[in-house]
């Protein structure tokens, strides 16, 4: 009896003590499926996230609602709040997972008819359930029913996932745009380099053969380890990386239209722009077809109109480039049953890619340059998805083409950034150190030490002066004994920091082939000149002017061509018919950045100097650094 009576005991506490696979421990938290969710689409999430607004989010889940409001997949509860630990529904799993798809279309709910508590299912919730239905990915149960308000269980979490692997085929983009030349990495600024670009693109062929590489133009020239090789460093890299096409950029034609044509011929994949043209002849194909799996796909180029004033005018003698939407419509037409989708590789900017997305019928999908945009997901428009990827490597876009039952149902993708799990190709890394070590002897030879930042930032010098634009100016002027010099921020393409300079600051911050040059024009041609550098203000220019011998006030609320108030020469008024020598380079003086007034004036001399050796020589001189000082005076900003 005492036996038995031990025995019942036993029972009782093994049953207490053991651990209860009840149904509440197997519900799904919002914080755990958007964890599962973000990770089955593959999203690049950051190692660390220190600026989330929610209070209730610990360390290790917070990279991934990070990510997923990024993405617009999730929102939190309130504003400082995600409910992480809050139990989810089956509805409001299926609403994360078919935001997570960005579908082309809107499916009908009549399919709830089918079901006995079809009509149970919330109003905001009744399109994304519908559209899961209709995709195969929410099934009904035996008894038809789908349950749209059941806790979600683990097990069920599981089995929607799969589903979405199993049912949705996926033909991925990874894209790059905008690079300049920044070929190596640098932690400090963001910029991830080749060797990490190529780990990426490597790992995602593995997971995914449907996978093309492109590239999106302003790749060839930009930084010195590529300006001093004319491109070829790019080249190598690229070929090891087996891209698949690319678009060329309007600084692609910075080496001249020659070398540009060598460097498209050097490369072992296409090179496609269909509105470029030679003596009213195609300088390039206009497109590519690639045969990804069962579908033909058309890899369409379009190059920005605007490069006829935004690379050396010398470098493109003979060329003229053709509206963007006249020539896409025509392409359209001309591939309309050869292939199955049309993606364009536009470098044309984000403004004009969204005209084209809302207006050209037959376009699937735009990857776009030139504007140097972050477009974190691909952005739906009438017709078309748009994605653009920062600049410099600072991110990289992974777009898909989202597939049911062969029938394109949509396109998703994120964009990658650096972080200390990137890892490197060994191989592509291997040929950026060779072109790294043959220029870092003369790069890092120090020319002066200064002891401010010099400002060269990307917004500060196409809206305002500042304090590298006038030494800019300064160093021009003094080399040529001028009366003022002119020079356009979009020639300045980084910041010099305080310290040893070295010549890799020098030629990063000017990077291009620009010869100093002295021109002579009247005084009515120099304000016209100052007018046509402001009236973009306050938007980004590339032809904002930088001054030296010149102060001037513009009025931004007044119509371009009649800004500006004001003009001093010297500390005297502008004289209209006075002839002054002006100091500039010879982008500006053949009518680069649409400066017409200058093309028109007479070259009295090209030095044949470099910009970068102007400013390395005027450095050296040991001359005052100037600051801010009011060469520039904007009013009723």
């Amino acid at each position: 009896m005492q036996k038995r009576f031990m025995l019942i005991c036993m029972l009782v506490v093994a049953f207490v003590l053991q651990p209860q696979t009840s149904e509440a421990s197997e519900h799904v938290t919002r914080g755990e499926f958007i964890q599962q969710l973000i990770t089955t689409l593959g999203v690049d999430v950051k190692s660390e996230v220190k600026d989330l607004p929610f209070t209730d989010v610990d360390p290790q889940l917070a990279p991934y609602v990070e990510a997923a409001i990024r993405l617009g997949i999730a929102s939190g509860k309130t504003e400082t709040t995600f409910a992480p630990n809050e139990k989810l529904t089956r509805e409001q799993a299926y609403v994360f997972l078919i935001r997570s798809l960005q579908l082309r279309h809107h499916y009908a709910t009549n399919v709830f008819k089918l079901y006995k508590d079809g009509e149970a299912t919330k109003p905001w919730a009744k399109q994304s359930l519908a559209a899961a239905l209709h995709l195969g990915l929410l099934q009904g149960y035996s008894d038809k029913t789908i349950r749209p308000q059941q806790w979600l269980t683990a097990e069920q979490t599981k089995a929607i996932l799969k589903r979405y692997e199993t049912n949705i085929e996926k033909i991925t983009f990874i894209h790059t745009n905008d690079t300049h030349g920044r070929i190596i990495a640098n932690e400090k600024n963001g910029e991830m380099g080749f060797a990490k670009i190529a780990k990426i693109v490597q790992d995602t062929r593995q997971k995914n053969k449907q996978t093309l590489l492109v590239d999106l133009g302003d790749t060839f020239h930009g930084t010195a380890y590529v300006n001093l090789n004319s491109g070829q460093a790019v080249v190598d890299l690229m070929n090891a990386m087996k891209y698949d096409a690319m678009v060329p950029g309007n600084h692609d034609f910075n080496y001249g239209q020659n070398r540009l044509l060598e460097l498209t011929k050097a490369v072992q994949f296409p090179v496609v722009s269909g509105n470029i043209y030679k003596n009213g002849q195609p300088f390039l194909p206009a497109y590519t077809i690639k045969q990804v799996g069962n579908k033909k796909i058309a890899l369409v180029g379009l190059t920005a109109t605007d490069t006829a004033v935004k690379t050396n005018p010398a470098g493109i003698v003979g060329i003229t480039f053709a509206d963007e939407e006249a020539t896409l419509k025509q392409l359209v037409s001309e591939l309309k049953g050869k292939v199955d989708h049309i993606v364009v590789l536009s470098h044309s900017g984000l403004q004009t890619d969204e005209k084209l997305a809302n207006n050209v019928s037959g376009v699937d999908v735009i990857l776009g340059g030139h504007s140097h945009d972050t477009i974190e997901a691909p952005k739906k428009f009438k017709y078309a998805y748009v994605s653009q990827a920062f600049e410099y490597g600072k991110a990289l876009g992974q777009t898909n083409l989202l597939f049911y039952k062969g029938k394109l149902i949509g396109v998703n993708g994120f964009l990658y950034r650096d972080h200390t799990t990137k890892q490197e190709d060994a191989a592509v890394r291997s040929i950026v150190d060779t072109y790294k070590n043959t220029t870092d002897s003369t790069l890092q030879q120090v020319i002066a030490t200064i002891d401010v930042n010099l400002d060269g930032e990307r917004a500060n010098v196409r809206t305002k002066e500042t304090n590298l634009g006038n030494l800019i100016a300064d160093a021009m002027r003094q080399a040529l004994q001028t009366d003022v010099a002119l020079t356009n921020g979009g020639g300045i393409r980084a910041s010099i920091p305080k310290g040893d300079v070295t010549r890799n600051h020098i030629l990063t911050t000017l990077p291009f082939a620009n010869t100093l040059v002295k021109v002579s024009m009247s005084g009515a041609d120099l304000k016209k000149a100052l007018e046509h550098g402001v009236r973009l203000y306050p938007e980004q220019n590339g032809g904002f002017p930088h001054v030296s011998g010149i102060r001037f006030t513009f009025d931004a609320t007044k119509p371009a061509g009649s800004r500006i108030t004001s003009v001093e020469i010297n500390g005297q008024p502008l004289d209209e018919a006075k002839t002054y020598t002006v100091a500039t380079n010879d982008f500006i003086a053949k009518g680069g950045d649409g400066y017409d007034m200058f093309a028109a004036s007479k070259i009295e001399f090209d030095s044949g100097e470099l910009l970068s050796t102007v400013v390395m020589n005027y450095l050296q001189s040991q001359k005052p650094i100037p600051t801010v000082e009011g060469r520039i005076t904007v009013t009723n900003q």
